[in-house]
């Protein structure tokens, strides 16, 4: 199968990586042997290198060109031929620029979005030339099938969408930190060639921004990127290729699920499932965790971030008892099947960016793979679920002027429960709560302690009090 996305990468040493053998490589067209200039010292190739950046740049994929001598090369190029001005045109003649509608300040965007223009070539290639003593210069191409870009979206979109969107994404992957503020690249759209769109990409770090395997920061040494980050880089770029058509549909159909399952833990919600609890055991564990949870809570503390828990003893029991809950309450058939229609719309998405990888022919050893944007959405909506979990707990038997019958059975249980916890501290509450239960159904000897509930849960107390005692009369 012909591949849809082509991405081939060709570094550049900075003057000082420790890694340089003072050599400027290259590649021939049509071939993976590299050849290259040999330097005698770090000032030769600080002075090539900067001839490179300023004034000498044979980006050719024409074999006889590619090895012509430094010398050679230099004679034939003027001043303005350089790295940035092949990136606007400057290889191409006028024909071949007017046939293809590429015109010389709308073909290299930088990060911001913005053409690189022949007023700002100048200061880039003083600042390259600055940051090029400490990194390489990262060169890639990527280039496409053109059929398959006309079908799916505008190559201009595509060329803002890779510069400020998939580029940063890609960067982060590799190790880049905050590469938006230290990284300089530039993207330009060639499409000169039949049947074929190509980005020129270049990159470089403005300084130490790159994170090794100590997690330290330096400039990045190794230069030839990794597998699993080229097809990063390609899954990416095939998103946002196909994105409008396939993939935001998948995500909307995955949004509108997480959102309907948090619905059931939304109190201000109809679906909204831990007020509507019907099970002893699960109501149990409830009052366990509003227990526990009230002696986190203090005046200052009213709530309490399921994340902001500590890992000690306490807290790690706290987690455990939300935990509990929330697997039984995922036992619930109509949560059930918005948990299975989750799984689907993901499987959904997955399938689909299989299908970038057949047509560009990744290895199979790299999938499955991580899903971010999935990643990020299913963390986002578990907080959310286990926040619920721990607020609803923690404001249990808090004063509210709100209340129902259920409100007064819980907080006389909870008192219950906070009498007799050294005592029974080990024991399951359910017996006591069941007795509570038909003494408050069956006579008034627990008047007293309802009548004390009622003080703690609302400042309406006696208008309270008449609506509970007329219950008891309507009995």
């Amino acid at each position: 199968m012909t591949e849809k996305i082509v991405f081939i990468s060709h570094p550049y040493y900075a003057i000082n990586n420790s890694s340089n053998n003072l050599r400027i490589y290259k590649k021939s067209k049509n071939s993976n042997n590299w050849y290259y200039i040999q330097c005698k010292s770090i000032e030769e190739y600080r002075t090539k290198l900067r001839k490179y950046i300023l004034g000498f740049y044979e980006y050719t994929r024409d074999e006889k060109k590619a090895h012509y001598t430094l010398n050679d090369v230099l004679k034939k190029n003027d001043d303005n031929s350089s790295m940035f001005d092949y990136f606007m045109g400057g290889k191409k003649s006028e024909e071949v620029m007017q046939n293809n509608k590429m015109f010389r300040e709308k073909m290299a965007m930088l990060k911001d979005a913005s053409y690189l223009t022949d007023n700002k070539v100048k200061k880039m290639q003083l600042d390259w030339c600055k940051y090029i003593e400490n990194s390489n210069i990262q060169l890639s191409v990527l280039s496409f099938n053109q059929k398959y870009i006309d079908e799916n979206i505008n190559i201009k979109d595509l060329q803002k969408i890779i510069t400020t969107d998939v580029l940063p994404k890609f960067f982060g992957y590799c190790g880049y930190e905050n590469p938006k503020e230290n990284l300089e690249w530039i993207v330009a759209l060639h499409n000169d060639r039949d049947n074929n769109y190509h980005f020129h990409i270049a990159w470089i770090e403005k300084k130490a921004c790159y994170k090794n395997s100590r997690g330290n920061l330096g400039y990045r040494q190794k230069l030839l990127l990794k597998q699993d980050e080229e097809i990063f880089l390609k899954r990416q770029v095939g998103l946002a290729i196909e994105r409008k058509k396939l993939y935001t549909p998948k995500i909307i159909d995955l949004n509108q699920n997480l959102n309907a399952l948090k619905s059931y833990f939304n109190k201000n919600d109809l679906n909204f499932t831990l007020k509507n609890m019907n099970e002893y055991h699960l109501e149990n564990d409830m009052v366990e965790l509003g227990f526990y949870l009230n002696r986190l809570r203090t005046e200052n503390r009213k709530y309490i971030k399921y994340g902001s828990i500590k890992d000690d003893e306490l807290g790690v029991y706290i987690k455990k008892i939300a935990k509990d809950i929330k697997s039984k309450i995922f036992q619930n058939p109509e949560i059930k099947k918005i948990k299975n229609d989750i799984d689907k719309s993901i499987n959904n998405i997955n399938d689909l960016i299989e299908s970038f990888d057949e047509k560009n022919s990744v290895n199979k050893e790299f999938s499955p793979y991580k899903n971010s944007l999935i990643d990020s959405k299913l963390d986002s909506t578990d907080k959310y679920i286990m926040n619920s979990i721990i607020n609803y707990a923690n404001t249990y038997f808090r004063k509210n002027s709100k209340y129902k019958i259920e409100d007064l059975i819980s907080e006389i249980s909870y008192q219950e429960f906070r009498k007799k916890y050294l005592k029974y501290e080990n024991k399951p509450i359910i017996r006591y709560k069941i007795s509570l239960i038909k003494n408050v159904l069956d006579e008034n000897k627990i008047k007293s302690q309802v009548e004390k509930a009622l003080i703690r849960i609302t400042k309406k107390q006696e208008q309270v009090v008449d609506k509970f005692y007329e219950m008891f009369e309507r009995n």
